[in-house]
């Protein structure tokens, strides 16, 4: 495990090599200093980089080679496989700013108490002001959202090649939650109910394309790249290309931290349901996508940014409560079990609207 600072005397994300649990000739002890790094990393910050996952510089390079031949598109034709104007299913491809982004912090601020919808739209207009489209993916196997796809002569080959890009991911969430319960110590009993957090067929790809931008405009906060916002799921992961913005709140001391882009590293924050089953051991992590560090972009424009995230997630009609490991008497259960499509389903159902904010 490697941890430094960011330059400004702040800590820093740290980087942990999971390879012990990709690479068989490795021994137990080897996987156990491994899952543990991951434990303390996520326990401190909620934000943990990545090596050794699995993936190879030239299989992202193809990964992200494809998601701009997506975005490269015509409006028209990307505009073959459009997202529905409600929240489900989750899927296909939306415009610029059509996605609303909310969290669990929005909910629960005391101004949505009376309708949440109404005020929602007052409260986060500034939110809805971010220009960026997106194109979600999931399953073939998902019972509940069928996939959205592009006809094949718009761009061939593409979804042959998202449905394995999606089948590996999902293979790397399954193999970090285990590494989690190596670190954690957790009993079988324990750790069938961790792995429970990640279902193979209700996992959710991503692909985001921020458009160049000027930079006052960021600065002046006119629009937000992505506004400050946790994720719903599990945990997410992230590759990212190298052009920067991606920051993190230190829960410790609430300022942002830089998640530098690193060629080849996977970049994870934790997620509300996982915040959940370990009663606030691990917090969802807010973050945002800012104005990049200085030094990395023209005085007027901020380029293109292009990143891959993935979301694991339990299935829809698993019950997340807390893990009595994460229970003492000092230290009371603090969430009521949920089912994740009751959670996911009250924050989501204000992520499109027709007619926008």
């Amino acid at each position: 495990m490697q941890k430094l600072d960011d330059g400004a005397g702040r800590a820093a994300i740290v980087t942990v090599d999971l390879s012990p649990f990709t690479d068989t000739s490795l021994r137990d002890f080897e996987r156990l200093e491994a899952g543990q790094a991951l434990v303390e990393a996520c326990h401190n910050l909620g934000f943990v980089k990545i090596t050794g996952h699995g993936f190879t510089k030239e299989e992202l390079d193809v990964a992200f080679a494809w998601t701009k031949r997506l975005f490269d598109l015509s409006y028209e034709e990307k505009m073959t496989a459009p997202h529905p104007p409600g929240p489900m299913p989750h899927r296909g491809y939306s415009g610029i700013g059509v996605e609303k982004i909310y969290s669990k912090e929005d909910m629960e601020n005391p101004d949505c108490s009376k309708d949440v919808g109404q005020e929602l739209r007052k409260i986060m207009d500034f939110k809805a002001r971010h220009p960026l489209e997106s194109y979600e993916i999931g399953s073939e196997q998902d019972d509940q959202q069928q996939n959205i796809w592009l006809p094949h002569e718009v761009l061939p080959g593409f979804q042959d090649y998202m449905n394995s890009l999606y089948e590996r991911l999902a293979g790397v969430g399954k193999m970090i939650l285990a590494a989690f319960g190596v670190g954690l110590g957790l009993d079988p009993d324990a750790t069938t109910a961790l792995m429970h957090l990640c279902s193979e067929r209700h996992c959710q790809l991503r692909l985001l394309h921020y458009p160049d931008i000027e930079r006052e405009k960021l600065l002046r906060e006119l629009v937000a790249r992505l506004p400050p916002h946790t994720d719903w799921s599990t945990f997410t992961m992230l590759f990212q290309d190298n052009s920067g913005g991606l920051e993190l709140r230190d829960p410790s001391t609430q300022q942002f931290l830089h998640a530098r882009p690193e060629e080849g590293v996977l970049v994870l924050n934790i997620g509300d349901m996982f915040q959940r089953f370990s009663n606030d051991h691990f917090v969802s992590a807010l973050h945002r996508v800012a104005v990049p560090e200085a030094g990395t972009v023209s005085e007027s424009r901020i380029p293109a940014r292009y990143s891959i995230p993935f979301f694991v997630s339990p299935a829809p009609s698993h019950t997340v409560e807390t893990l009595p490991q994460f229970v003492a008497p000092g230290t009371p259960i603090k969430y009521a079990p949920i089912k994740f499509q009751d959670y996911n389903a009250f924050i989501s159902k204000y992520q499109y609207q027709s007619g926008g904010l």
